[in-house]
């Protein structure tokens, strides 16, 4: 399933559902169909998100990750993990941020689960 993240601020974000999923997660919305980011939740989806890339990169180096980030998901045979594929939601939220213009999202269904 491929989830279309967009903004009228930015050019769209497409990801696989399974990623799409956990990063919603991570930023306590639901994985519908369809659903809106407004301005006012850009900073603190921002700081999870940049916590989460913190993390990954501190789950790589060895380190303990603190109780308050989300799961990583980061394994040794993963070769790119959570962290790397927010960089473009990140990109996305500061660009909207500055316009002041909500993100969206867009599936074909809900996705709470990959079958």
């Amino acid at each position: 399933m491929i989830v279309k993240f967009q903004s009228v601020a930015t050019a769209n974000v497409i990801m696989f559902g399974d990623v799409a999923r956990r990063l919603l997660e991570a930023l306590g919305k639901e994985p519908t169909a369809r659903g809106v980011f407004t301005p006012e939740e850009y900073p603190a989806a921002l700081e999870r998100l940049n916590a989460l890339v913190e993390a990954e990169k501190a789950v790589k180096k060895g380190e303990t990750v603190p109780a308050h980030v989300a799961e990583v998901g980061v394994e040794p045979h993963e070769l790119i993990g959570l962290g790397i594929r927010a960089r473009p939601l990140i990109q996305m939220f500061e660009q909207a941020g500055k316009s002041k213009k909500p993100v969206t999202w867009e599936a074909p269904a809900d996705f709470f689960t990959e079958a």
